[in-house]
């Protein structure tokens, strides 16, 4: 039987994962929009990275013992409502704030140094792409 611990950091995980889903919807919805050159770089950086994110998750889900289902996070069609390109970009970065503040919230959860390590990058990442996105929406 797996403990409650174990169902409380796979159900963690999941989350990030439809987060991570959602963010390559997103980005691959709002690519086609970009016409600044650096600024599609950037994001096609991040939509490597957030595909790179799931596969993880995935593999760190099923190794506690549980299914990753095929769910995407609800955001995707919070982006899809808005009208511009912009507003789209200021949704996609505090959607990325927001699965950094989950990591940091949820710290306690992690069980392995390795997922600490896993954990700790992509927050990391989050944190990074919210700095330059911010810097590029100015």
């Amino acid at each position: 039987m797996k403990s409650d611990q174990s169902r409380k950091l796979a159900d963690f995980y999941i989350v990030l994962l439809e987060a991570e889903r959602a963010g390559v919807q997103s980005i691959s919805d709002i690519l086609p929009s970009v016409e600044d050159g650096e600024l599609k770089s950037i994001m096609t950086r991040y939509l490597r990275d957030e595909g790179m994110n799931c596969q993880m998750l995935i593999a760190l889900i099923k190794n506690l013992g549980y299914e990753p289902g095929n769910r995407t996070g609800d955001f995707v069609e919070k982006i899809k409502e808005l009208k511009t390109t912009a507003e789209k970009l200021e949704l996609l970065v505090k959607g990325q704030e927001w699965v950094a503040k989950q990591i940091r919230y949820n710290r306690e959860l992690i069980d392995t140094a390795s997922s600490r390590f896993f954990l700790e990058a992509m927050k990391i990442q989050h944190e990074e792409n919210v700095d330059s996105m911010k810097n590029m929406l100015k």
